[in-house]
């Protein structure tokens, strides 16, 4: 699936174009002030030529009126200097104009010359001749003084292009940049306005979740971000009024097993004294009772001593601990046990390490062992695991048992909730776990899809500030 675009990568691209835009029309401003240097070089050589076009005619004037040597010797001078010119110049002119005009010029000159010479004939008709002289004179700087005027016209449309691409090209470069930065912008800003409703609703107690606000990859991390923090503090919410109502149960529980405490006691001292009082051989049925009223009485003095252990906020004496030698103490102390036929895997590497305290986190280990160990009735595989996870560590307890249904897994961390036969349990051991676990800082999750269950432990691999 293709990635939507983010807001760095528009600016780059609108950059790019940018900075292309610039190299174009720098380049072809560079191009044009070339031209015009080039064209403005010629042009200079072009009306030296054409001055000393003018100082030839000055001498045909001077020769055809006084028809001295003198006159002559120098207009002949000059002419001679405009031809070499001409020649030395002609690949310059012809990037003037066009080597049809140069040639046409230096046909003019030649002319110019030849008739000079028949002047000389002494049989010649000599105004007629001259007349000619004349005429090829002014024909050759016409043609001359076209080339440099069409040149300047050129130069001043040139820089007239320059001009106006100024004038009329920013006011359009400013427009348009300016467009796709307010569009850019409105984007941005929309979804950016979206997100403060998004956390308004948050504040309110509202923890929805904010679909994808647009197409800037930016804007939907941020979204997700949102998302995230919205889906953890509907968890921390929770979490905190389950704490409260515990607290609240806590302290009534407290008070309700203190009195019970009492009576327990006369029930479990007098069942004892009736066991003594009773021969084995008067009622046996009675003698069962009793020991059945003993084993009860002190069953609920475990409950009552389990919820006042709740009620008293106990300090952690917090440590690092490897997790593999934590957890390998409590296998040792299972393994002592009759576990049967059940097999405990430790998959769980050496430098894996955790900060908690170390007889509660054991506690909860214990607690997770024994549920899974009685769930799976005899038979069957718990495995351990742990690996590190963004500076957290992960420790998943896993069996093949029989597994927990979906509605059961709800309430499965509740007081007082078991899924063991009545008398099997008192419904505190996941309720311990889980609030010891938070106690960490840490969470706990179960999963449990048709067969085997495995439950997730998230504690933080450092120390909570």
């Amino acid at each position: 699936m293709r990635q939507p675009g983010g807001i760095r990568s528009k600016i780059t691209f609108w950059f790019y174009l940018l900075l292309a835009f610039m190299i174009v029309s720098s380049s072809i401003t560079y191009w044009i002030v070339r031209v015009v240097e080039e064209k403005h070089f010629t042009i200079e050589k072009a009306d030296v030529f054409l001055e000393d076009i003018l100082e030839v005619r000055l001498m045909e004037k001077n020769y055809l009126l006084y028809r001295d040597k003198e006159s002559m010797e120098r207009w002949l001078e000059y002419l001679d200097a405009v031809s070499r010119q001409l020649v030395t110049n002609n690949e310059l002119f012809v990037r003037l104009s066009s080597f049809a005009e140069i040639t046409e010029i230096q046909h003019a000159l030649d002319v110019y010359k030849a008739t000079f010479v028949q002047f000389q004939d002494p049989g010649a008709d000599g105004d007629l001749i001259a007349e000619k002289i004349r005429e090829q004179g002014s024909r050759l700087t016409t043609l001359t003084e076209e080339l440099i005027v069409r040149e300047h016209r050129t130069i001043h449309r040139l820089l007239a292009l320059i001009r106006n691409s100024l004038l009329g090209g920013l006011p359009v470069f400013v427009l348009f940049f300016s467009a796709v930065a307010a569009l850019l912008g409105k984007g941005i800003v929309s979804s950016l306005q979206q997100l403060e409703r998004h956390a308004a609703k948050i504040a309110a107690g509202n923890f929805v979740e904010l679909p994808n606000v647009g197409s800037d990859q930016e804007i939907n991390n941020l979204v997700n971000a949102f998302n995230r923090m919205s889906r953890e503090l509907k968890i921390r919410q929770q979490q905190l009024v389950r704490s409260e109502k515990l607290a609240s149960l806590g302290t009534m529980l407290a008070g309700v097993a203190h009195e019970f405490n009492n009576p327990l006691s006369n029930i479990s001292s007098s069942a004892q004294i009736l066991a003594e009082e009773l021969d084995a051989k008067d009622d046996i049925f009675a003698l069962e009772l009793v020991a059945q009223i003993s084993a009860e009485a002190n069953r609920a003095a475990a409950i009552v001593h389990t919820l006042l252990s709740l009620a008293r906020e106990e300090k952690f004496q917090r440590n690092h601990y490897l997790l593999k030698p934590l957890l390998q103490e409590i296998l040792d102390l299972l393994r002592g046990q009759s576990l049967k036929n059940i097999e405990i895997q430790l998959a769980v590497s050496d430098e894996i390490e955790i900060f908690a305290d170390k007889q509660k986190i054991q506690q909860v280990f214990i607690n997770l062992l024994r549920n899974g160990i009685d769930a799976l009735d005899g038979q069957g595989v718990i495995i351990i695991r742990a690996w590190k996870n963004h500076g957290d560590v992960k420790i998943a307890i896993s069996d093949n048992g029989p597994g927990i249904p979906q509605k059961m897994q709800e309430k499965i961390f509740d007081p007082f909730f078991t899924t063991k036969d009545t008398g099997q349990g008192s419904g505190l051991g996941l309720f311990i776990v889980h609030d010891i676990i938070v106690q960490h800082g840490g969470r706990i999750t179960v999963d449990s899809a048709g067969k085997g269950a495995v439950f997730t432990i998230i504690l933080p691999a450092g120390e909570i500030s």
